[in-house]
């Protein structure tokens, strides 16, 4: 009797800490257990790794990419690189938000919407899709 109590009972805390750690995993390459929240692992500071244009890798000419993400909801975007031989540097600040039982992020620059599906949301690694209609772009993002 003993036995199957215990047994019970470790059964009960599995699944109670299975659906704590699996309810973290939105997007479909999200990390299957992570120990922080959603929201914890978007606010960093985001570099752009690489692109897809319609499954292929675009060139992004030396230049460089990064969002800060705050816990606020405010961001700031940088591009740096060079424009006609030009070395240039832009920021711009916005929010965000999540959407859609967090499953997207609507970002807002210069009052420009923008909704990103987001297919893969871990501590260091940030997977953003976004469809404009006709083309569906990847961004690959690395975290500090």
């Amino acid at each position: 009797m003993k036995n199957i109590k215990n047994l019970l009972v470790a059964f009960m805390l599995i699944t109670m800490v299975s659906t704590i750690f699996t309810s973290c995993k939105k997007g479909t390459d999200d990390p299957i257990v992570s120990l922080k929240t959603r929201k914890d692992r978007f606010v960093n500071t985001w570099t752009l790794n690489k692109y897809e244009k319609d499954g292929i890798t675009q060139n992004m000419n030396g230049s460089t990419y990064t969002y800060v993400v705050l816990s606020n909801g405010t961001l700031t975007r940088s591009v740096e690189g060079d424009i006609f031989g030009f070395p240039t540097k832009k920021d711009d600040s916005g929010t965000w938000s999540f959407i859609n039982d967090d499953e997207d992020v609507n970002i807002s620059i210069n009052s420009v919407n923008s909704i990103y599906n987001i297919q893969r949301l871990a501590t260091k690694e940030l997977w953003l899709k976004h469809n404009d209609g006709t083309n569906t772009y990847v961004y690959y993002f690395i975290g500090n």
